[in-house]
């Protein structure tokens, strides 16, 4: 077990895993893909897709694809004791201030299965296809690959896959934590649950997000979700049974017991599940070459929907660094950053999970939380700050951005969720640009290729400074540069090279520009400002920074 085998195998094939491959294979990494489920499954698990995901999608190529089919989040409809007079509604999920640089505002509300399926389809564009029936039962490795130990659902017989690094994207319930010895810290809450089940109820009202009953004693909810007449029942309180329905007609019972009614009819059930509050963190995200992503490495209350969310940007993190040290275009020490860049915003999407769930599992009766129809939208127990859209999750405090115009702030002012509005830093999301005038009118996701080369936006008012040491980067296809300048400027083409015209200024004013003096915004293959710098030589530091390789 000693050459490298340039393989990476991810183990779990929800959105985490599905995420990690479509991300390796547009950069030519070789993939397999394995899960334990024997045929692809139809629930909608999580129904909620936040606008930085999507805009990692957009990256990937597959936001278009998931706007055809999601909608926006629905308002809210609280009902009253009758069970029948909406008393309140409203809109549970903020948006953020429409802006031209962020080009999904809201939340994109889909099923967890319509969002796999589109994402199993773009993978198979690229030749391969998940594993159905394999599931991971071992682990073994050394400095140089790691032995998968892999065996069919149902069979005795194990065969070994030999990579060069795994994956784990298997799941709260995953096994691989165990095969590499890392502890899941945190606590269990088994007063604390969770029912919920996709359910058919024909001819009810999709303009809502329907809930009925109190958090204090018993509340449920239906929300509708793709396709047809399908809703997607919550049901939690103290007083939810012990023993939760398995089937049609219990499911029936529970809802008309809670809402009062009886007219409506649930004539199928697609998927049922129980959650209990577990809410852990791995002390590590990865051992050698095995890393977890996902909720292997994170479980958390479901309130807030930032779980398939955080888990799918793990992936993308951890994916265009994979891809660098792969193709042997960068240090393997650039994996460490994975865990040091992740943790932090992992912890503090837990601090908030655990805040919204607190309102929503009160244990008290008559609970402040259990807002009264006439409380305000802001005092509900349902209602979801801008925050939680994840456009404020940075990166400020990792050891591998660059930002020379840093004041020295103490890293405990860097919050991992970060402030909307804030001046725009290294290590923040980029700012989204559309409608740069080139040969062709392009956009940010359209510059940004595949997840091996980074983008500089190279901002400048008049000719260009020479940036010719950066030649072997672009020639190594880790860089290429787009010059922007307000006016278009007459220079010779050269490879890996763009000129483009902004026109508007918008883009220089999402970069916060100065009038004065060139600047140089070097963007992560993750849409992450990796560098803001003022030369060339910035960009060369912050590249030492990541250990790149030129090409011999």
């Amino acid at each position: 077990m000693s050459e490298p085998t340039k393989l990476v195998v991810i183990a779990g094939a929800g959105p985490t895993g599905l995420t990690m491959a479509l991300a390796l294979a547009k950069s030519g990494v070789k993939v397999r893909i394995i899960d334990e489920a024997t045929e692809e499954h139809d629930a909608a698990r999580g129904t909620a897709i936040t606008p930085r995901t999507q805009e990692l999608l957009a990256v990937l190529g597959a936001a278009k694809d998931i706007a055809a089919v999601a909608t926006g989040p629905l308002p809210m409809a609280v009902y009253g004791p009758d069970g029948k007079t909406i008393v309140k509604a409203f809109e549970w999920s903020e948006s953020a201030q429409p802006s031209p640089t962020i080009p999904f505002n809201k939340i994109a509300s889909i099923g967890q299965s319509e969002v796999e399926k589109i994402m199993r389809r773009h993978i198979k564009s690229y030749g391969f296809e998940v594993e159905l029936g394999k599931e991971l039962v071992g682990v073994s490795q050394d400095e140089n690959s790691v032995i998968a130990q892999v065996s069919l659902v149902g069979k005795s017989e194990q065969t070994e896959i030999k990579c060069d690094y795994l994956v784990a994207a298997d799941g709260a319930k995953g096994r691989s934590r165990h095969f590499i010895g890392v502890s899941f810290l945190g606590e269990t809450k088994a007063a604390d649950r969770m029912w919920a089940a996709n359910v058919e109820v024909p001819g009810f009202s999709r303009e809502y997000w329907h809930r009925w009953g109190d958090f204090a004693i018993a509340a449920t909810s239906l929300k509708p979700i793709n396709p047809g007449s399908q809703f997607q029942m919550q049901t939690l309180g103290p007083r939810l049974p012990k023993d939760v329905p398995q089937d049609l007609a219990g499911t029936q019972e529970l809802f008309n017991s809670i809402t009062k009614r009886d007219d409506l009819v649930i004539t199928d059930i697609r998927w049922i599940t129980q959650w209990k509050a577990n809410i852990r963190m791995t002390d590590k995200f990865s051992v050698g070459r095995v890393f977890l992503a996902g909720d292997v490495a994170h479980c958390h209350s479901p309130a807030g929907g930032q779980g398939t969310n955080t888990a799918m940007q793990d992936s993308f993190n951890l994916a265009w660094k994979l891809a660098l040290v792969m193709k042997g275009k960068a240090s393997p020490t650039l994996l460490k950053t994975y865990e040091a860049e992740r943790m932090p915003v992992v912890a503090e999407m837990l601090n908030l999970s655990n805040d919204l769930h607190a309102k929503a599992f009160p244990h008290i009766p008559n609970s402040a939380f259990d807002a009264p129809p006439d409380a305000t939208a802001s005092t509900d127990p349902m209602m979801r700050s801008s925050k939680l859209l994840q456009l404020g999750v940075n990166y400020r405090s990792s050891p591998i951005i660059l930002d020379e115009r840093d004041s020295g702030e103490k890293s405990t002012d860097k919050n991992p969720y970060g402030t909307m509005g804030d001046k725009v830093r290294a290590g923040d999301r980029a700012p989204y640009v559309g409608k740069l005038q080139g040969k062709e009118t392009v956009d940010l996701f359209i510059l940004l290729r595949d997840t091996l080369s980074h983008l500089v936006l190279y901002f400048t008012a008049s000719a260009p400074d020479s940036f010719d040491e950066l030649a072997p980067f672009i020639q190594s296809q880790l860089l290429e540069v787009a010059v922007i300048s307000s006016a278009a400027l007459d220079l010779d083409v050269k490879p890996g090279v763009s000129y483009l015209v902004d026109s508007t200024g918008l883009a220089g004013q999402a970069y916060d520009v100065p009038s004065d003096r060139d600047v140089f915004v070097v963007v992560r293959p993750d849409a992450i400002i990796g560098a803001y710098v003022f030369s060339a030589k910035g960009v060369l530091k912050y590249f030492s920074l990541l250990g790149l390789v030129l090409a011999n």
